[in-house]
């Protein structure tokens, strides 16, 4: 060893010592060039060792004696052509070898000259041709590094390249989504890329291709051609190749400097000297060929970097981006070569800046093939290699990833690894020995890609070091999914690390890793197994490991297996979207290829959910819910609005997922798949054909619009057996594509509609599509237009076109055919059904639609064709001979000739002719009419011709003409908007013949002005069948309207004018259909400006009107002289019924001025005026004796009221009088209250929406006091406020206040207000108060004697309650009943002055008693706890005889209150305890015990208690004494029970039983029997819903002695024919039989009919309940003869029958006899025919309720209820639940509802529903909106 040595610092020889065996081992694993290039570098030739391995220790061993010098040169060698050094060794052994003397051997750089010489004579030259030297080596050494893994040659000329047109026009930002393969143009040619690079010298060129494509291995091969002086690149240029992935690890700013000597290549020098090499290339920038390879992975958008040239100092740091931009946009070294790769999505940003663009070509089949076979070949496999062509090719999957020849080598790695385990099972075997297999007799391959990427886990798992281990083969008849199970339980930690950090990499949209980011313990099985690969890239000028998943695709299926596995659902739904083909500048760049949405697709398969749940923590249930999850996606996705490219990546979706309901789902939503502007693989036409066979109804279709597909790929089409609409649009679709399609079209068996439209076919492509359709039976519609088939090609397709049965329409326009060929097309079809031919122009358009239903060898008897002809420029003598030819045609029933534009002479021609025609419908002739005289040439027609039934004629664009044939007997003619003068009216009824036998004349937008009008007023004598003449917009004045109120008058047969804008609109006169006079006249002049002469002389013309007449001045402004005028006049009009001045801007003097006028007008029935709302005045032919008024909507202020009101008291009798909407203050109120006693009304005054307060409210409530005929007052100040006073006299008043805040004044006014009335006074208050309520009790006195106090308060409820009762009868003795029921508070007062209490023992201290006798807290949340705080109030009650306590929860607590208080009420005759919540076991037996102390008990209720036999032991002591005993809904003992049941006997004064809802035995069943037979005094009997285990006759025989019954329910018994019998035998024994109740009783229609028939005696019936009967016609018919016996009838239920329609006729017979009849439910009676029982209502005034549910019934009877509505004046509730009503109907029942003032005001309550229509065809917008119109509609379920 030579030099010097120093112990203590590590030198080159003494780190070769050290790490001597690390070091052999790698270069043992180095390829011979490797060894063989460090071999060139030992001095001499004195080194020749024998073989390779005594070469690598030959050569260590010389180094380790050599001086230092050499050993670092050797060191440095080692790092630059050696693989897999790990980094701390290689960083060690740059440290160590520093700057070697022999560098330039190193670099092969030809050097002879030291370098202080050169540095002085060419320091830039030298330094810059040093450099490039050193890349060479550097890009030399690269490649062979990079070939080492490569299976084929990388040769540039091999290559293939589409060459794209380049638009150098720099465009604004688009955003319209484009196809890839048209982002710059179309192609220019096919070159190789050794071609294609040529010249691109100083150029900067774009090389597009997808991952995985070769372009970073043809860049690197590239690189290696420039160094041996070859290739496209000048050798003297410097090559920069740099991979912007390694680039993008940079986070830091970098500068130019930097960029090329730290992370390129460094250089041998100093700082000087990469100054000089940076200055030379600065100066020299056309010296220089940039490579930026994978911008896609660079993620920046370097189009958006803002990089001024003024601005860059190429010396100080700048993000990469600007570096790259700079380049790119020639900022940064003008002139140099620029040449980038990427994929094709992310080449927008080239637009405008490329000078060359060129994408890669996919592989062929044979490229595939030769990589496969040379692939095996390589691994001595020949066998495998011929078995794995046959598989690859018997999947479409794998031959779509094989054309990348990235996926090409992981295909082949699977197809390795398959065939391999084939190998190791005996069962397949066989199949690898037979050299000619047929390709199906290898197993199915995985057919979906996610199968095919799990099998490539495998392939790579099997890579694995411990891969002898697993002996596990492959049964190739099952799934391969099922063979990776035990591979994965394996190998599950490392595989679970590996997809959390591609996941990882997704999240962070990384591809490189460096090797610190990748956990601890995969690297090494990661790269061993494949699914990583090791490169190197330069930190701060030191090269380290960087690594990347062997592709894209790899990385993200390991990403979707770690969000199928993981716990996080955000992860699953936010990745599960769909990608496009459409690219646009918009789109966010991805490093991916969004393939992640199919990868989870495919792993949400049933099929893999064993690997699933073998990755994942959790059990097999998560796996199932995250799969399902993808498939609501999925499904989610089969009904949302996609476009094309969307749709078929759902497709895809669907096809990974392999379910054929997803497929359904699909087409269901989208019948025809339409697909537009893309380029379809024959992967994606399998895909299509699998989605499309999944359908079984044969109505499926593909629509491809500029789709370009390889004709070898059209095959695929064949395999969609259900599709039935195929479309082909686009000009790339041409002849040879027709030919392909020669073997398609035949196979697709259901194919109905085939369509080859805007595309290049001739009539050689014709040809061949005719050829093949005529072998589709089943083809309806065929459309060729838009392409260039001319005569020939279409008389090939008219040729087949009677070999096909079923087709119905063809369409050939814009196919260059001539107008002769086309007629003649016309002659030689005639004869097969047409329905419709349509010829425009110069044959733009040629369609021909058949009748394929019809069979074409039968006569024509009716005709359906439609013939068009449009756009015709014909001659005179052209039009002649054309008709001639038409009148040889067989019948037309339409004939279109529009757009000829014909002078007058032709179209007399023409006219001439038409009655010829044989036109069976309608002639059209649009914009064939210029002029006047071709309008009255066509009006000739109506009086020649009576095969016209109508013409439409109109000369104002657009120009219409249309002629209608029929033999109706009604003739039409409308000349609208054909510019018409008087003179020309004149013409024209002439030429309609006198007299004319018109029936409609539609004379619009014309000019006839009142001189017009004239002529037609003159000539309406002529018109003898005229039913309608529309005259509107001609320019009328009002003295053309005087004209036509004359002719109103005087014209027999006219009956209607209607006119607005004083006749400068509408005119429309109409005429009745006889010469009657007794029709109603209508005359309406709408809209109009009217004077005040100008309405005296209109009503003057009027007068004359011989019939009644209705004058309607609507939306016409009067003004106050134009309303004298007219009162003036109305007297006079002795003919006139209505008057309708709605919305007339009526102002209130105004409407004053009218009522004043129309009160001495002895014929009004109502007076009706509103600004807001309809306003109308009724007349009656006779003197009425009274009339309505209504003033609403108006600013009434004191004094229009007092003039209001003196009027009305001058007047005549007023039957209502409605002065709502007014805003009238308290003042005027007050005064209306005082002069009310004055008025005289006879009904009701409705004061409501008035903004009264509550003093406004006390003076109306005074009126009870001061007006004797005042009865009732009713005032809501909430929601929706009224007041209402009734007006009708009664011993009882009564006053009703909702929403008001009552305070202390008010309180004692309202007192004094009852105090003074003459009258008792019955008050009802509803949220008047929050507390204070027991002093306003106490205000009332003995004053207040017979007054009723009802207050209801939310707040009054549980304890509250109890005190509320308490307090109120501590404050006032005068109380003789109180009860609190719910939340309502109901009061008494004593009605005589007797003494009501008395002194306790004569103590004057005592509190006095009070005269109460009813006490009762119902329902209210009283517990037994509250009842101790009524004790002493209780013991101050000597005279309670009434005490009600039901339906709370008293408990055991209240039982013993209660059974300790009752003894200290002597006089006690009635105790209800009611239950129904909650029971308390011993409840009645606690109680009972006090019972036998109430000796004058008389009514005892324990509904729903426990009786056991203690209880009833104890309660026989009472029953003696009883008149009322309920039980229902009782539990007791079998004991109990028949106690009690025994002793019923002792009831020697019973009136009223109830046992409903009780159990009983035989045994107590019995005792119950006799003792009903012991009762004669029973009233009441409620037995509904008994249980019992056996029949019921013995207990109806047991009723046959109640003589006195009146009410018998026995409901849900079902009683036989046996019992029926004896029941219809007792029935007439019981006269006095008010109510009976036999639901759930009869069995049969008979049953119903012998029931009626037994009632025919109960003539005082008030209430019939016979639901759920299975009742019919039978019964229906049985009431119509019964029912006009029982005059009392009141309440009907028949609901839960089978009625009918033919009952319902007798129904309603029945109900019209019912003039009592209050209630009536028919719900669900089986029909929806039910008009004619509503009709019958009008029969019944007393009617309230009618239930009508559930019976189908539609707007028929929503409308018969609006005509049925003014003779039901007492209806509060229509139900008409789960009908069919539409908003038609609702709204119906709302204009009824306002119109009818009665209505309005049915019941105190605050609008309750009158109408009920939940679940009916209303839409939920429209229901809403009518519910806020007016609540009493709902639309609700209460």
């Amino acid at each position: 060893m030579e030099g010097d040595f120093d112990s203590g610092q590590e030198n080159a020889n003494f780190v070769l010592d050290q790490e001597y065996s690390e070091l052999l081992h790698i270069l043992n694993n180095q390829p011979s060039t490797v060894i063989q290039k460090l071999c060139a570098m030992v001095p001499g030739d004195t080194f020749n060792p024998t073989s390779f391995s005594t070469t690598v220790e030959a050569l260590m061993d010389f180094y380790s004696q050599a001086d230092s010098s050499l050993c670092s040169g050797f060191l440095q060698g080692i790092c630059l052509l050696c693989e897999n050094i790990p980094m701390w060794l290689e960083t060690r052994l740059m440290s160590v070898s520093g700057n070697p003397t022999n560098l330039c051997d190193i670099s092969r750089l030809s050097v002879t000259e030291s370098s202080e010489d050169q540095i002085i004579k060419r320091p830039r030259i030298d330094y810059w041709e040093q450099y490039i030297t050193s890349v060479k080596d550097w890009q030399i050494m690269r490649w062979e590094a990079a070939r080492k893994g490569l299976v084929m040659d990388v040769e540039l000329d091999t290559v293939w390249v589409n060459v794209r047109r380049v638009n150098k026009t720099r465009e604004q930002t688009d955003q319209t989504p484009r196809t890839k393969e048209h982002e710059h143009g179309p192609q220019e040619g096919q070159v190789t890329l050794d071609t294609f690079l040529q010249g691109c010298t100083g150029k900067v060129t774009v090389l597009n291709g997808p991952p995985g494509s070769g372009k970073t291995i043809l860049m690197s091969r590239l690189g290696e051609l420039w160094a041996n002086n070859l290739g496209p690149i000048p050798s003297s240029h410097l090559f920069i190749l740099l991979e912007l992935r390694h680039l993008k690890v940079m986070s830091e700013p970098i500068s130019f400097h930097e960029l090329l000597f730290q992370h390129y290549l460094p250089s041998e020098g100093k700082e000087d000297k990469e100054n000089a090499i940076l200055d030379y290339l600065l100066s020299n920038p056309e010296q220089s060929c940039w490579v930026l390879d994978g911008y896609d992975e660079f993620q920046c958008n370097v189009d958006e970097r803002n990089s001024n040239d003024a601005q860059l100092d190429l010396r100080s740091p700048r993000p990469v981006a600007d570096l790259i931009s700079g380049l790119l946009k020639r900022h940064i070294l003008p002139g140099c070569t620029v040449i980038f790769t990427c994929r094709l999505r992310d080449s927008t940003a080239f637009e405008g800046q490329a000078d060359k663009i060129g994408l890669l070509q996919h592989w062929n089949h044979h490229e595939i093939k030769k990589y496969v076979d040379k692939y095996f070949g390589l691994k001595d496999h020949l066998v495998f290699g011929k078995h794995a062509t046959k598989l690859l090719f018997s999947s479409k999957q794998l031959v779509a990833m094989s054309s990348i020849p990235a996926l090409c080598n992981i295909s082949c790695i699977c197809l390795e690894y398959l065939l391999q385990k084939m190998q190791g099972s005996d069962k397949d075997k066989e199949h690898l020995k037979k050299d000619k297999e047929d390709v199906f007799s290898v197993p199915q391959m995985p057919s979906t890609l996610s199968q095919i990427y799990l099998m490539s886990i495998g392939a790579f798992l099997s890579c694995g070091s411990e891969q002898e281990h697993l002996t596990t083969s492959v049964d190739l008849s099952q799934s391969v999914l099922c063979h990776l199970v035990s591979l994965i339980s394996h190998y599950k930690s490392e595989l679970t690390d590996l997809c959390k950090l591609a996941w990882e990499g997704l999240q962070a949209r990384k591809i490189l890793f460096l090797e610190e980011e990748i956990p601890y313990g995969i690297v090494d099985f990661s790269v061993n197994t494949g699914f990583i690969s090791k490169t190197k890239l330069r930190q701060s000028g030191i090269l380290v490991n960087a690594y990347y998943f062997i592709h894209i695709t790899v990385q993200e299926f390991l990403s979707a297996l770690k969000i199928m596995t993981s716990k996080d659902d955000n992860e699953l739904k936010n990745r599960l979207r769909l990608r496009t083909r459409w690219a646009s500048k918009s789109d966010q760049r991805t490093l991916f290829t969004n393939s992640l949405h199919l990868f989870l697709s495919g792993l949400a398969s049933p099929c893999c959910l064993a690997i699933l749940t073998l990755l994942t923590k959790a059990d097999e249930n998560v796996v199932r819910k995250r799969q399902e999850t993808v498939k609501k996606w999925i499904q989610n996705m089969c009904h949302a609005t996609l476009t094309g490219p969307k749709v078929l990546e759902l497709c895809h979706c669907i096809w990974e997922f392999q379910d054929n309901d997803l497929s359904k789902q699909l087409l269901r939503a989208k019948p025809k798949l339409e697909l537009h502007n893309m380029t379809l693989s024959p992967n994606d036409l399998e895909v299509l054909a699998f989605v499309l066979n999944s359908s079984e109804e044969n109505i499926t279709g593909l629509d491809f619009q500029g789709c370009s597909i390889a004709l070898d790929s059209l095959e695929l089409l064949s395999q969609c057996k259900t599709m039935n609409d195929l479309s082909f649009h686009s000009r790339k679709y041409g002849d040879s594509f027709a030919e392909k399609l020669i073997t398609v079209l035949p196979k697709l068996e259901s194919l109905e509609k085939f369509s080859f439209c805007d595309a290049s076919l001739t009539a050689i492509g014709a040809a061949y599509l005719a050829s093949a359709l005529q072998e589709c039976p089943r083809i309806t519609e065929i459309n060729l237009s838009g392409n260039n088939l001319r005569d020939e090609g279409t008389k090939h397709i008219t040729d087949i076109v009677s070999k096909l049965p079923r087709l119905s329409s063809i369409n050939l326009g814009q196919n260059n055919n001539s107008l002769k060929a086309a007629v003649c097309l016309i002659k030689e079809i005639s004869s097969l059904n047409i329905q419709h031919i349509d010829i425009d122009g110069g044959v733009e358009n040629l369609t021909v639609t058949l009748d394929p239903s019809r069979d074409r060898n039968s006569p024509i008897i009716e005709s359906q064709a439609e013939v068009s002809l449009l756009k015709q420029k014909w001659s005179k003598s052209e039009m002649k001979k054309f008709a001639q030819t038409l009148t040889q045609y067989p019948p037309i029933s339409v004939l279109n000739l529009s757009g000829g534009q014909w002078k007058v002479e032709t179209l007399k021609e023409l006219v001439n002719f038409l009655p010829k025609f044989n036109i069976t419908e309608k002639i059209i002739l649009n914009s064939s009419c210029s002029s006047i005289e071709a309008v009255i040439v066509l009006t000739t027609l109506m009086s020649d011709c009576t095969t016209f039934s109508e013409i439409h004629i109109r000369r104002k664009s657009p120009s219409t003409v249309t002629i209608v044939c029929g033999g109706s007997g009604s003739k039409s003619l409308s000349l609208s908007s054909c510019a018409l003068k008087p003179l020309h009216l004149d013409k024209i009824l002439q030429s309609l013949g006198q007299p004319s036998n018109l029936t409609s004349l539609d004379l619009s937008n014309n000019a006839l002005s009142d001189e017009g009008m004239e002529i037609l007023f003159n000539g309406l004598s002529f018109f003898t069948r005229i039913h309608e003449i529309n005259a509107s917009n001609n320019g009328v004045t009002v003295e053309g309207v005087k004209l036509l109120s004359e002719a109103l008058c005087f014209h027999n047969r006219l009956t209607q004018v209607h006119t607005s804008h004083n006749g400068s609109q509408t005119i429309l006169l109409k005429f009745c259909s006889d010469q009657g006079t007794d029709e109603l006249r209508i005359f309406r002049a709408n809209n109009s400006c009217l004077r005040p002469e100008q309405v005296t002389s209109l009503c003057t013309k009027l007068i004359h009107c011989r019939t009644l007449l209705q004058l309607d001045l609507s939306h016409s402004p009067l003004s106050n002289d134009t309303i004298k005028n007219l009162v003036e006049v109305l007297p006079k009009m002795t003919s006139l019924q209505t008057l309708n001045l709605t919305a007339s801007s009526m102002s209130m003097p105004g409407a004053l001025m009218l009522v004043r006028g129309l009160t001495d007008c002895q014929r009004v029935k109502s007076v009706q005026l509103s600004p807001q709302r309809e306003s109308l005045v009724l007349f009656d032919k006779k003197k009425q004796n009274q009339f309505s008024c209504r003033l609403s909507h108006f600013h009434v202020d004191r004094h229009s009221l007092g003039m209001l009101l003196e009027t009305l008291q001058s007047g005549p009798q007023l039957s209502e009088l409605d002065l709502s909407n007014n805003n009238l203050s308290e003042n005027e109120v007050k005064h209306f209250a005082e002069t009310l006693p004055r008025l005289k009304v006879n009904n009701y005054i409705n004061l409501s929406n008035n903004g009264l307060n509550e003093q406004a409210m006390l003076e109306v409530a005074n009126t009870l006091s001061t007006c004797d005929n005042v009865s009732a007052v009713e005032v809501c100040l909430a929601q929706d406020p009224k007041c209402i006073i009734w007006l009708k006299k009664g011993q009882v008043k009564q006053l009703r206040v909702t929403g008001a805040t009552l305070t202390r004044k008010h309180q004692g006014q309202l007192v004094k207000i009852v105090s003074w009335s003459r009258w008792p006074i019955k008050i009802e208050l509803k949220n008047c108060f929050s507390e204070s309520i027991e002093e306003f009790v106490e205000m009332f006195n003995s004053s207040s004697a017979g007054c009723t106090l009802t207050i209801e308060e939310s707040w009054i409820r549980s304890e509250e309650a109890v005190r509320l009762l308490c307090h109120c009868l501590e404050l006032n003795r005068n109380i003789s009943s109180i009860s609190i029921q719910q939340t309502t508070l109901h009061l008494s007062l004593e009605t005589s002055n007797d003494t009501s209490h008395y002194s306790v023992c004569g103590d004057p201290d005592q509190q006095a008693f009070t005269a109460t006798r009813k006490i009762g807290l119902v329902d209210c949340g009283t517990q037994g706890g509250h009842l101790a705080l009524m004790e002493d109030t209780l013991r101050r009650c000597p005279f309670l005889t009434e005490l009600d306590f039901s339906h709370n929860c008293l408990g055991e607590i209240g039982a013993e209150f209660l059974s300790f208080i009752i003894p200290s009420m002597p006089k006690l005759t009635s105790l209800s305890v009611d239950h129904e919540l909650s029971r308390c076991e011993h409840f009645v037996e606690i109680l009972c015990k006090s019972l036998p102390q109430c000796k004058n008990l008389q009514n005892l209720s324990l509904s729903g208690g426990v009786i056991s036999e203690t209880a009833a032991e104890t309660m026989i002591s009472v029953l003696p004494s009883l008149k009322l005993l309920n039980l229902s809904f009782c539990s007791w003992s079998n004991s109990g029970v028949l106690l009690l049941t025994r002793s019923l006997a002792l009831c020697e004064h019973l009136e009223e039983l109830c046992l409903d809802a009780v159990h009983l035995h035989q045994e107590s069943k019995m005792c119950l029997v006799q003792s009903l037979t012991n009762t004669k005094t029973l009233r009441v009997l409620k037995l509904s819903k008994v249980s019992t285990s056996s029949n019921v006759l013995d207990v109806l025989v047991a009723l046959k002695g109640l003589a006195h019954l009146e009410n018998l329910e026995m409901g849900s018994w079902k009683m036989n024919d046996r019992e029926v019998e004896q029941l219809m035998r007792l029935l007439p024994l019981w006269t006095h039989l008010q109510k009976i109740c036999l639901s759930k009783t009869l069995y049969d229609d008979q049953s119903g009919a012998k029931l009626l028939e037994a009632l025919k005696n109960c003539t005082h019936l008030k209430e019939l309940n016979i639901s759920h009967n299975h009742l019919g016609e039978l019964t229906a018919t049985k009431m119509a003869l019964v029912f006009p016996s029982l005059i009392h009838l009141c309440v009907i239920d028949i609901s839960e029958n089978n009625i009918g329609p033919k009952g319902c006729v007798n129904l309603a017979k029945a109900i019209s006899c019912l003039k009592s009849l209050t209630k009536m439910n028919l719900t669900c009676i089986g029909t929806s025919e039910l008009c004619v029982v509503v009709a019958s209502l009008a029969n019944c005034p007393q009617i309230q309720d009618v239930r009508l549910g559930w019976n189908s019934c539609g707007d028929d009877l929503a409308l018969e209820l609006v005509r049925v509505l003014p003779f039901c004046q007492s209806l509060e509730k229509i139900d008409l639940e789960c009908n069919h009503v539409s908003l038609v109907g609702a709204e119906a029942l709302l204009k009824a509802m306002e119109s009818s003032l009665a209505l309005k005001i049915i019941s105190f309550h605050v609008f309750p529903p009158l109408f009920r229509l939940w679940k009916n065809k209303v839409p939920p917008v429209a229901a809403e909106r009518l519910s806020l119109k007016d609540k009493r509609l709902s639309f609700s379920s209460t």
